[in-house]
């Protein structure tokens, strides 16, 4: 006798619990406060991005989207333990989601867990073999531990994904160029530059990558031009300025050579070789009290540097 007014307890509950549901999600709080963090992540303002994407979360919790643009925020912010666990949280529900994947990894990478790295690209890399990122990255992560055939090995296998792949171009001249073998090192930043030169204006790194071959191969004036188109690219880059001040020391040109060099410590103080170099120019200008000051800031910022920078 008591068997329907069960099955309607049950169903009014089933009901009501969907209601609440619904009421939880506020879709349209939500895409109006996701639509706003992405706007303020084209400008690179990514604290105020992730304020914004965890109100849109709280909007309509669990939604796998807005984690993945949350973590996204948080790995453009450098908030590396940030993005990670909600990768996690990502990956638990979905252990395949290739960016979710891709996060986690660069997040492991930059945050200076090579090993949790290298174990995640490989999973996105069985997941997801038709992907560039996980090769790409193995490559890089492969060269900088100095496994350098098997650095060769995963760009090339970018390269058969895309083949227009200058990232992947740019990583085969770097290991070349630690192979000792110049000529095709060189063949390839310049395969790298011919792919970003209308394209990708915003991309430096082969130019610069090209100037350091060159000042390594005595090659001065070319090196300064490609750091020079380096630093056009990017005048952001400490890097940029160094190898073109260099190159402007080693052309005689010592007041312009300074000048870049100043200017890349002035974008990052803690630029080892700038400092390195600036200290020998001030010592030949007679300068004392400039070099002592840029030698010892060259060995603080030497204690702190990585052991391969490129």
């Amino acid at each position: 006798m008591l068997r329907w007014p069960i099955l309607i307890f049950l169903a009014a509950s089933l009901l009501c619990a969907q209601e609440q549901s619904t009421i939880a999600c506020n879709q349209a709080r939500a895409t109006a406060l996701e639509q706003s963090a992405r706007e303020v992540m084209q400008q690179r303002g990514y604290d105020t991005a992730i304020q914004r994407f965890q109100a849109a979360l709280s909007a309509c919790p669990g939604q796998p989207a807005i984690q993945l643009e949350l973590g996204n925020a948080y790995f453009m912010g450098q908030h590396f333990r940030e993005a990670i666990e909600i990768s996690r949280k990502v990956l638990q529900a979905d252990p395949g989601n290739a960016a979710a994947l891709e996060i986690k990894g660069n997040s492991e990478y930059l945050a200076g867990d090579t090993a949790a790295a290298i174990s995640t690209f490989i999973d996105l890399l069985e997941k997801h073999p038709e992907r560039e990122e996980a090769p790409y990255m193995l490559g890089r992560i492969y060269y900088q531990q100095d496994t350098i055939d098997q650095a060769i090995g995963q760009f090339e296998r970018v390269l058969r994904l895309n083949g227009h792949s200058y990232k992947a171009y740019d990583g085969l001249g770097l290991c070349y160029e630690a192979k000792g073998d110049n000529a095709k090192a060189t063949g390839y930043f310049l395969t790298a530059i011919k792919l970003v030169e209308k394209d990708h204006p915003e991309y430096d790194v082969a130019y610069a990558d090209l100037s350091e071959l060159l000042l390594k191969t005595g090659d001065t004036k070319r090196a300064f031009d490609a750091a020079a188109m380096a630093a056009k690219r990017n005048p952001r880059s400490a890097r940029n300025f160094y190898l073109g001040g260099k190159a402007l020391e080693q052309l005689g040109k010592t007041e312009l050579a300074v000048n870049w060099l100043e200017r890349s410590v002035a974008l990052d103080p803690n630029y080892a070789q700038s400092l390195y170099v600036l200290a020998r120019i001030y010592h030949k200008l007679g300068q004392e009290q400039k070099a002592s000051e840029a030698r010892r800031k060259f060995l603080e910022a030497q204690a702190k540097a990585p052991g391969k920078s490129r």
